[in-house]
């Protein structure tokens, strides 16, 4: 058996993909999941998740529940910082340039999707492994 001969990468020539299903949805869900631990409010009386289900814990529940809150902000915005540094090698490897108006958007797509992100834009260059 021989092996495949690799091909040479798509070049996107500055465009940018939107992404659409199955991709989409898992994009939108983490940046939601973003915004929400970026705001405190979400967590604090009168919001409908503390209303429904956190004023019934104790003190300590709703201490452990800003924590847990607070460690998916840093992990959730440590992380996609680090996907997306890493994302620029493969736009400039595909041809989008960090001048282009693309190179933001896959920038900010990457940001708010992170793995999905990478996925995505691993299809849309024709990289299926």
């Amino acid at each position: 058996m021989s092996k495949p001969v690799p091909q040479p990468p798509k070049n996107l020539r500055n465009t940018y993909i939107a992404p659409r299903p199955p991709y989409l949805r898992p994009i939108i869900i983490c940046g939601a999941i973003m915004a929400l631990s970026s705001r405190r409010e979400v967590i604090s009386p009168g919001s409908p998740l503390y209303d429904y289900a956190l004023s019934h814990l104790s003190a300590t529940g709703l201490k452990y529940a800003s924590w847990v809150q607070s460690g998916l902000f840093y992990f959730l915005f440590g992380a996609h910082a680090i996907e997306t540094a890493v994302f620029t090698k493969r736009l400039a490897k595909h041809g989008v340039q960090v001048s282009s108006l693309s190179w933001w958007q896959w920038m900010a797509t990457c940001f708010v999707g992170g793995k999905y992100c990478f996925v995505h834009f691993d299809r849309e260059v024709g990289k299926f492994d």
